[in-house]
């Protein structure tokens, strides 16, 4: 499913949306993320045999990484059972958004709510951001993803980067490219099922990656210090294999 123009990092499929290659930025020590390794996307749950055969015979992914809840993925559907393809279900765990009491906001006031919640959600989450980047030091090319590819999604790619020496703006501007995603599934969305009345929460502007970076340097030291603090000790495996 097409919607043009997509950015370079972006691989067309049937019914992921916002698939897309970490490879290519610009890391630590004049190198480059390696392409072809590491991916994130939105939900794989519509996913077609077309699309599966794109994941794991085209891409070559071993590994698949659910941040999801349980019950997203008993309502929404998983990754299919694939020969050659190691699922991982580390749910990302955070307070419910929905449960806090607060409506979404819109405008500029959407970068101060989305720090505050990813800043919350990288502790409370801790556990899942360690599973997946060990899974990801292991070498063999993975694939990770929530319900739109978004924030779980966003904040997993956002330690990943900054254990390669990804720098900050480009960490964002990563983030950012999300709203490609999302604006090709309302496409799918509106001409498949219809557009809803009423929708929100599907924004992602750098400056929200960019202060929750900020925030977590102000806890930690840095993101780099976060990742040493919840006890992920292969950073320099994970630049070996994922550097060039």
């Amino acid at each position: 499913m097409t919607l043009e123009p997509l950015p370079r990092q972006f691989i067309d499929a049937d019914r992921i949306f916002n698939l897309r290659d970490l490879g290519g930025w610009d890391a630590a020590d004049g190198r480059k993320v390696r392409t072809g390794r590491v991916f994130r996307s939105d939900n794989l749950g519509m996913v077609t045999d077309a699309d599966v055969d794109l994941l794991v015979n085209r891409l070559g992914i071993r590994h698949v990484i659910d941040l999801r809840r349980s019950e997203e993925l008993e309502e929404y559907g998983r990754f299919p059972e694939t020969g050659g393809v190691e699922f991982h279900h580390f749910e990302l765990l955070h307070v419910k958004w929905e449960n806090i009491g607060k409506d979404y906001p819109e405008g500029a006031d959407v970068v101060p709510f989305l720090r505050q919640r990813y800043s919350a959600m990288l502790e409370s989450g801790y556990r899942s951001v360690k599973d997946s980047l060990d899974v990801i030091a292991s070498g063999e090319p993975v694939l990770f993803h929530c319900m739109a590819g978004k924030d779980r999604t966003g904040l997993v790619a956002a330690a990943l980067l900054s254990a390669l020496g990804v720098g900050e703006e480009d960490i964002a501007a990563e983030y950012a490219l999300t709203e490609f995603g999302i604006d090709r599934w309302r496409a799918w969305r509106d001409a498949n099922l219809g557009r809803p009345g009423f929708e929100s929460g599907l924004r992602t502007p750098p400056e929200a990656m960019l202060e929750t970076l900020a925030e977590m340097k102000a806890r930690y030291g840095s993101m780099v210090d976060y990742i040493a603090a919840i006890e992920f000790d292969q950073s320099d495996s994970l630049r070996a294999q994922l550097l060039e």
